[in-house]
């Protein structure tokens, strides 16, 4: 059995124990190895600890609780994950959250909370080449884009969708920059567990003069999404115009398959940030594909992933 293997193991016995009083002593026990190099093992390759893995995961599911289950005390869902009281539980959560259980039940929270869910082999294996490259922080300008938007709540496939349906009128496209600068932004509304999140796949224009009857739409306001999923994309004479605004973002490198992007923002909202002295400041996030990206299917392709933040 090799390391990795070890390691799923152990997140195996994690998941099967969460609602018991799991020690990582009883963990390394298990296997084999002992505390201090269980616990440099388990970092080495999750990229955290194996008693902040175990509290993260055990407050993930209590958050989850605390919205499925509108009827239970709190009271009752701390003794579930094995908290000692309410007390100590308010004090993980907002410790590990930011917030505080009742924020979370009542919704008066930022919608992507840090939350840690499980992580499987293939989160493993990919973690390598996500912290290959450290993020940067970056300023940019308003940036306008112009394409088609979707929503997406279950089916992804739409997204490919609409980039085929910008890739046969940009030619068209009055204004672009050159040579053509293409985005993918990712939007939510604050019940977006339900209404599903947007996505705009986009091609830049240059800066636009502002002109009566445009519609021309901030992607910090939310108010202009589809939720009506048998009209996936606008299908008018024109596509809308959006202004992403000037602000501060972390940048990340994907590098390989666009099919394998899920686990480079797995990292990056699940890892990278719950660790680090941001947090996420507007609720939408871009990726940006230049001269090194060669393709979906080119595992040497490199997109860019910017993300809005703020000092905690």
């Amino acid at each position: 059995m090799n390391n990795y293997q070890l390691i799923v193991q152990a997140l195996d016995h994690i998941e099967a124990e969460l609602k018991s009083p799991l020690s990582v002593t009883a963990l390394s026990r298990r296997t084999g190895y002992s505390l201090y190099h269980f616990i440099r093992l388990f970092q080495a390759i999750t990229g955290i600890t194996p008693g902040d893995y175990i509290a993260r995961r055990k407050i993930t599911e209590a958050a989850k609780d605390l919205k499925q289950w509108p009827e239970r005390s709190f009271q009752d869902i701390a003794l579930d994950y094995h908290f000692n009281d309410y007390e100590t539980f308010t004090r993980a959560f907002k410790r590990l959250l930011h917030t505080t259980p009742t924020q979370v039940r009542n919704k008066r929270n930022n919608p992507l909370l840090p939350l840690l869910h499980r992580l499987h082999e293939q989160d493993l294996l990919h973690l390598p080449v996500v912290q290959g490259t450290p993020p940067q922080i970056v300023k940019l300008d308003e940036i306008t884009l112009k394409g088609p938007i979707v929503n997406v709540i279950a089916d992804y496939s739409v997204i490919s969708e609409a980039w085929s349906q910008l890739f046969t009128r940009v030619p068209s496209l009055h204004g672009r920059r050159l040579p053509e600068r293409y985005y993918q932004v990712g939007y939510w509304a604050d019940d977006f567990e339900n209404s599903g999140v947007s996505f705009i796949c986009a091609c830049e224009l240059y800066p636009q003069p502002e002109i009566s009857g445009r519609h021309q739409y901030d992607v910090t306001q939310t108010s202009y999404r589809h939720t009506d999923t048998s009209e996936q994309a606008p299908l008018s004479a024109d596509f809308p115009v959006y202004t992403l605004p000037a602000a501060t973002y972390l940048k990340f490198i994907h590098k390989g398959l666009s099919k394998d992007v899920s686990y480079t923002y797995k990292y990056i909202y699940e890892t990278w940030l719950p660790k680090s002295e941001y947090r996420l400041s507007l609720p939408y996030e871009f990726e940006y594909y230049g001269e090194q990206y060669l393709g979906p299917d080119d595992k040497n392709s490199i997109s860019e992933i910017y993300v809005p933040l703020e000092l905690l």
